[in-house]
């Protein structure tokens, strides 16, 4: 993964109106293996195929998501079938959703990168009986939406930071842009928490990088000198996260000497944890709970669905404490 090609999850939706070129697409399929015997036919027959469209490959945790859906497959009883991007691209993910519909899958678990684009996409599979779930992106449509709630996650990163830098911490904020609208919620409700239970902790200056690993790097070079009371750094994103070490020891800094919050828990963000220049980050806990996910489709095929549409999922903090790290504990991800 390169941060040029990568934006994180909570940039999708700016991201993915960019990306609207051609570009490859990497699929694959497993239905389950085949065997002689009629009574095991008859077993993999009865169970519903269940798509995962993967919304982007190179980026690690979107493949354990896709690792823990096939791998829960014989547990719960359905075929598990997966296809993929290898570029962040909503026509190309619309295909391969309309591509599982007619190739006969009961239940379609994708991430909604945009739902106003997605919409007719939607409501046409479910026309067709097709459950459709999404993950990672949040939605009103699907039948279940699966994911991070933008406010819980702004409220947990001023808690994470009064709690480890004090309540009189002076933030500044490292954002794509303002008009990111999954961000803007986290960042108003961080703003609105802090004023409520810590009011002597300040922004002191948003950094919009545009998702720019450059401009990150030279925002973070000169931070000393343009906010020199900062001692804290909160990323929204994770796209411009591997240009933390570098920069911050250009700017004369030393590990650990402003706290950095980051966001998921990726191989090179978990290498600056224990190199101390990420203090923790923020594990958003839906990348495990695609077997959830799939409990969700099969209870609503099963026809005793859950009524609640919206489904918030943990948050999990992770430093040095959490190390090594192997994913979210089950208590992060909710029950049917």
């Amino acid at each position: 993964m390169t941060p040029s090609k990568w934006r994180a999850h909570r940039v999708f939706m700016a991201a993915a109106v960019m990306a609207l070129i051609s570009v490859a697409v990497a699929a694959c399929t497993s239905a389950g293996s085949s065997t002689s015997s009629s009574a095991s036919l008859s077993r993999t027959a009865a169970r519903p195929s269940i798509w995962y469209i993967n919304p982007y490959e190179p980026y690690p945790l979107f493949a354990v998501s896709q690792k823990l859906f096939q791998q829960a497959a014989s547990k719960y009883g359905y075929q598990a079938n997966v296809a993929g991007s290898t570029s962040i691209n909503i026509p190309q993910q619309i295909q391969l959703i309309n591509q599982a519909v007619a190739s006969g899958a009961k239940a379609i678990i994708f991430c909604d990168l945009d739902p106003a684009t997605y919409k007719q996409t939607i409501l046409a599979a479910q026309a067709k009986h097709v459950v459709m779930v999404t993950t990672s992106c949040v939605d009103s449509i699907s039948d279940y939406s699966v994911g991070t709630d933008n406010t819980t996650f702004g409220d947990v990163a001023a808690q994470t930071i009064a709690g480890n830098v004090g309540k009189q911490a002076q933030v500044v904020v490292f954002m794509v842009s303002k008009s990111t609208p999954n961000q803007v919620q986290s960042y108003d409700a961080f703003v609105s928490y802090a004023k409520a239970h810590y009011p002597g902790m300040k922004v002191l200056a948003t950094e919009l990088d545009n998702g720019n690993p450059s401009t990150t790097e030279a925002d973070l070079t000169a931070l000393p000198q343009s906010y020199p009371t900062a001692n804290a750094i909160w990323f929204l994103e994770g796209g411009t996260l591997p240009a933390v070490p570098t920069a911050l020891a250009q700017a004369g800094k030393k590990p650990g000497q402003i706290f950095v919050l980051g966001i998921d828990a990726v191989p090179t963000t978990i290498s600056a944890i224990k190199s101390g220049w990420i203090s923790e980050s923020l594990a958003q806990c839906y990348f495990w709970a695609t077997p959830f996910a799939a409990q969700l489709a099969m209870a609503k095929l099963a026809g005793h669905g859950p009524s609640q549409q919206s489904w918030s999922i943990g948050i999990q903090p992770v430093g040095k404490a959490q190390l090594p790290y192997s994913g979210c504990p089950a208590s992060y991800i909710p029950k049917i």
